[in-house]
């Protein structure tokens, strides 16, 4: 690594960690509003997922029907699902780019459900995590990039050995 290259690299790990940390930010504020939806609260978070809405939506009309069941299976679900972003959240801070790409895709799926709603602010707040996911995604790509490449350059040459005095004899 050539040590003009530093400074890059720390904000290329910036970056990476910050698009990473979004999974967990969706995961969290998801299982929040899942929480509150499923108590009867009314109101829920704009980044939260939309497949996670839909579950206790579904849970929700059918109350009646299925009774705390219905409930108990919503939550189940909504943790998988949230389970799945947490995981993508801590793949790609590992450097992982596939789980940067998996979470785009399946969070960009996730907003088309919004828009069946017409949830103008949560696909706003979808479109802002994912240009960070991407911008994670690619400084997770350099990184890795620039990884390769330091290890296939040689070493660098050991130091010259200082010479040795000759010695003086008696």
């Amino acid at each position: 690594m050539i040590k003009d290259d530093y400074g890059e690299r720390a904000q290329l790990a910036h970056n990476m960690k910050s698009g990473a940390n979004w999974f967990y930010w969706i995961a969290g504020l998801s299982l929040i509003t899942s929480i509150l939806s499923l108590s009867g609260a009314g109101w829920r978070f704009f980044l939260s997922l939309g497949i996670t809405q839909v579950v206790d939506g579904i849970s929700l009309a059918f109350r009646d029907q299925l009774g705390s069941a219905g409930l108990i299976i919503a939550l189940a679900l909504d943790i998988l699902i949230i389970a799945v972003f947490a995981a993508l959240g801590y793949l790609a801070g590992r450097k992982q780019t596939w789980a940067f790409i998996v979470g785009m895709v399946l969070f960009f799926i996730d907003a088309l459900l919004l828009l069946i709603g017409m949830d103008i602010f949560a696909i706003l707040f979808h479109g802002l995590a994912l240009f960070y996911i991407f911008r994670g995604y690619q400084a997770a790509r350099d990184l890795v990039l620039r990884e390769q490449l330091d290890e296939m350059q040689p070493p660098p040459p050991p130091p010259p050995q200082p010479a040795e005095a000759p010695s003086a004899s008696v």
